[in-house]
């Protein structure tokens, strides 16, 4: 008994540095997350992305839900290099369509659902200056020419490099798109189970 108990813990304890997604994953997969963000118990239409295993709670019938979102964001970076000629950048963020596709059919002890949305991106971005990591191989220049050629006094030196100038755009978008069909039982009154195939 003593083991499984062990294992039980370790299991739990590991499970708290596994990593789901990353910077570019999506959590706002529903219009009804824009109004409440924890979406992890929804009840909704939405529960085929949020809570799978309780689309058994639905009574008898279909469900369809299409909705889409229209993400308007302005992205600021700040980098503290010294050789930078400014440490602040700017950048818009449109994603004009941001759409969510739920469909699900229960019928007694079973509901099965099908979703499609971006997981993934979704947007366009545009930094009218670029990013800090593209000026800085350039801004890094200026010490490296500056030493190139050693002289003890530096007004003496032939090729003297006091700055930079650049001229650097960046637009770039992505988006990644999913679906899911998906099966869930309700084993009980108070437990149920999901199993799907991701696209």
């Amino acid at each position: 008994m003593s083991k499984i108990f062990v294992m039980l813990m370790a299991a739990l304890l590991l499970s708290s540095v596994a990593f789901a997604g990353g910077i570019m994953t999506n959590t706002n997969q529903s219009a009804s997350y824009t109004r409440m963000l924890a979406r992890d118990a929804s009840l909704g239409i939405d529960a085929v992305y949020f809570n799978p295993a309780g689309l058994t709670n639905f009574n008898n019938g279909f469900y369809l839900s299409l909705s889409n979102q229209t993400v308007i964001q302005n992205r600021e970076i700040t980098n503290e290099n010294p050789l930078l000629n400014s440490s602040f950048y700017e950048g818009k963020v449109l994603a004009p369509l941001f759409p969510s596709i739920y469909a699900v059919y229960k019928y007694d002890r079973l509901a099965f659902s099908f979703g499609f949305n971006p997981v993934g991106g979704g947007g366009e971005a545009e930094y009218k200056r670029g990013l800090p990591s593209f000026e800085t191989p350039i801004a890094s220049l200026v010490p490296l020419l500056n030493g190139f050629i050693p002289v003890e006094n530096p007004e003496d030196h032939p090729f003297p490099v006091t700055g930079y100038q650049n001229d650097i755009f960046f637009k770039g978008s992505s988006t990644f798109l999913a679906g899911q069909l998906g099966v869930s039982y309700a084993v009980t009154d108070i437990i149920s189970v999901f199993g799907a195939d991701v696209m």
